[in-house]
C-alpha cells in the first residue's frame, strides 16, 4: 500500500504522489515569536515531525522547511512593552523555540526562513500582484498608505475554508488591516501595511509602481504574503505538502493560495494540504487569547523532565485529524505506556544479544506501514506495535522466544520508536552518586541474604525514582 493523505482542499483521502518521485517538499507555517509556544502549537509540530520522519523512512528524499514570522503585530507590541528593539526580541524568543524542538524531540527542519530576510521578495511578489490588478493602494485614513489583494480577482478565492461565493462577494467590498480574523471577516487584506508612529522603527520605505506611478510605501508586510514568498524562494512556485494548525486554513492558508497562484500563474500552488486538529482543555480549544493554554515549561514543572517525552507520545499516537483532549490524567497514562515500552525494549535487547532478525514481527510491521500510510494513522499503528510486544512477552514468558525471535521483534519497535519519535531505548539520565551507592548496598544485601534490608532499599529507591526488578541475571534499573 502506498502513502495516502486527506487533502484539505478536496477533502478526500488520495495517493500521494509528489511533483518529484525522488524529492518530497514541505512547508510548515512555523511560530510568530513573541512569547513561549503552546502545548497545542506543539502538538501541529510534533505531527509534521512525524509526517517528515514516515516520509524519509519510507525511501523519500524530504526538502522540509519552516518558516519563523519575526515581524507581526503582536511582536510589535511585546517587544515594546519589553522595552526591546524587535530583533533582540525575536532572536531570543526564536532561541525558545529551538530549546522546544529539542524538549519534543522534533527534527529540525532543513531551511528555518526569517521573515525579515525575505522582504524584498515579498516587495517584487507585492509588485507583481499590482501589475496584474491583484492589489490596489490605499491611502488609508491614519494617514498611512496601504497595498490590498483584491479577493474579487481571484476566481478560485474560498475554495480552501469552503466559503460560497455569496460569503466572496458579500465580505468583498470591505477591508481588513489585521492579520488574523474570522471567516465572517472575508474581505480584501493587507499585502503591505502602512506605517503608523505607533510601531516605532519597525518599517521599510520600498518604491512601489502603483498604476505607472512610482511611490515610497513606508510600512512593513502582511503576515500572509510571508509565507508565499518563503515558501516560493526556497521550494519553489508549486510545493507538495503545505502543513499547518485547522485555525490557519482561514484566513491564512486561503490566501497564501490567492496571493502565489496570482502572481505565479501556476496551479495549484499546494499538491497537497494537511491541517491537523486542535488540541483541547476542558472539551474547549486551547489557546493563549482564552488564558487556558499550558507551555512546555509547564509541563516539565508539572510532570518532570520526562513529560515532554509523555506528551510528545500521547500525540503521536493519535491521529492528528481528531482532535486530542488534553488532561494529566493522558499524560500519566502515556508515562504508564512508555515504561511498559522501554522495559520490553530492555528486555528483547537483553534477550536478542547478537543474533540476526528471524521473520518473527513481519506481521506486526505490515501493519504497522499499513496504518502509517493511511493518512498518519498512529493509533493504529501503535496498535500492531503493542500487539507485538505482547506476544513476544508471551513467547519469552512460555521460554519459546528464541535470540533471532528478539532480534526481529525489536528491529519492527525500533522502526516505530524511530518513525514517532519515541526514543526507546535512549540512555536519558544516568543514576546519581547517591542512587548508584544505594543500589549496590541493595546488591550486598542481597549477597548477604539480607531480604528485609533489600526490600527495604527497594523501596527508598522507588522513592527517589529508580525501579528495581530482581531478574536472574542480577538487578533490573528503570529510571522513573
Amino acid at each position: 500500500m502506498s502513502l495516502k493523505v486527506h487533502d484539505s482542499l478536496t477533502r478526500r483521502l488520495v495517493p500521494f504522489e509528489p511533483a518529484d518521485p525522488n524529492r518530497v517538499t514541505v512547508y510548515a507555517c512555523g511560530p510568530t515569536v513573541y512569547n513561549h509556544a503552546h502545548i497545542g502549537n506543539w502538538s501541529a509540530n510534533i505531527t509534521w515531525d512525524v509526517l517528515v520522519r514516515w516520509l524519509r523512512a519510507s525511501g523519500y528524499g524530504v526538502h522540509y522547511v519552516m518558516n519563523i514570522t519575526d515581524v507581526e503585530d503582536k511582536i510589535i507590541r511585546d517587544s515594546q512593552a519589553a522595552g526591546e528593539d524587535r530583533a533582540t526580541f525575536t532572536q531570543r524568543w526564536i532561541g525558545v523555540f529551538f530549546e522546544g524542538l529539542d524538549t519534543f524531540g522534533c527534527l529540525h527542519a532543513d531551511d528555518f526562513p526569517l521573515a525579515t530576510q525575505h522582504v524584498d521578495g515579498m516587495v517584487a511578489m507585492i509588485q507583481v500582484l499590482l501589475d496584474k490588478r491583484h492589489a490596489y493602494l490605499v491611502d488609508d485614513e491614519d494617514g498611512s498608505a496601504s497595498i490590498y489583494y483584491r479577493v474579487a480577482s481571484f476566481e478560485h478565492y474560498g475554495e480552501l475554508a469552503n466559503l460560497s461565493q455569496a460569503d466572496i462577494r458579500a465580505g468583498g467590498s470591505g477591508r481588513v488591516k489585521a492579520d488574523e480574523y474570522e471567516k465572517e471577516n472575508v474581505g480584501d487584506f493587507a499585502l503591505w501595511k502602512g506605517w503608523v508612529p505607533s510601531e516605532g522603527d519597525v518599517f521599510w520605505e520600498p518604491t512601489f509602481t502603483v498604476d505607472g506611478t512610482p511611490r515610497v510605501v513606508k510600512g512593513r508586510p502582511g503576515w500572509h504574503i510571508e509565507c508565499s514568498v518563503m515558501s516560493t524562494a526556497i521550494l519553489g512556485d508549486q510545493i507538495d505538502i503545505h502543513l499547518g494548525g485547522e485555525d490557519l486554513r482561514f484566513p491564512h492558508h486561503e490566501n497564501e493560495i490567492a496571493q502565489s497562484e496570482a502572481a505565479t500563474g501556476k496551479r495549484p500552488f499546494v499538491r497537497y494540504w494537511m491541517h491537523r486538529q486542535h488540541l483541547r482543555v476542558g472539551g474547549g480549544k486551547m489557546a493563549k487569547s482564552l488564558g487556558n493554554f499550558h507551555t512546555a515549561e509547564d509541563l516539565v514543572a508539572h510532570g518532570g523532565a520526562s513529560a515532554a517525552r509523555e506528551f510528545r507520545y500521547l500525540v503521536a499516537s493519535a491521529h492528528y485529524r481528531k482532535p486530542i483532549d488534553f488532561s494529566w490524567d493522558g499524560v500519566a497514562a502515556a508515562a504508564r505506556t512508555l515504561r511498559n515500552l522501554d522495559d520490553a525494549w530492555r528486555r528483547l535487547v537483553k534477550h536478542a544479544g547478537d543474533a540476526s532478525p528471524s521473520d518473527f514481527g513481519q506481521d506486526a510491521e505490515a501493519a504497522f506501514r499499513r496504518a502509517m500510510d493511511n493518512d498518519l494513522e498512529t493509533s493504529g499503528a501503535m496498535a500492531a506495535i503493542h500487539g507485538l510486544v505482547g506476544e513476544a512477552n508471551r513467547r519469552a514468558e512460555a521460554g519459546t522466544l528464541t535470540p533471532e525471535d528478539a532480534a526481529g521483534a525489536l528491529r519492527v519497535v525500533r522502526l516505530a520508536s524511530d518513525v514517532l519519535g519515541l526514543g526507546l531505548g535512549a540512555d536519558r539520565r544516568q543514576l546519581t552518586p547517591e542512587q548508584q551507592a544505594l543500589v549496590d548496598q541493595r546488591q550486598a544485601a542481597r549477597d548477604a541474604q539480607e531480604w528485609a534490608e533489600s526490600d527495604r532499599l527497594r523501596d527508598v529507591l522507588l522513592e527517589r525514582g529508580v525501579q528495581v526488578k530482581d531478574t536472574k541475571d542480577g538487578q533490573e534499573i528503570t529510571l522513573l
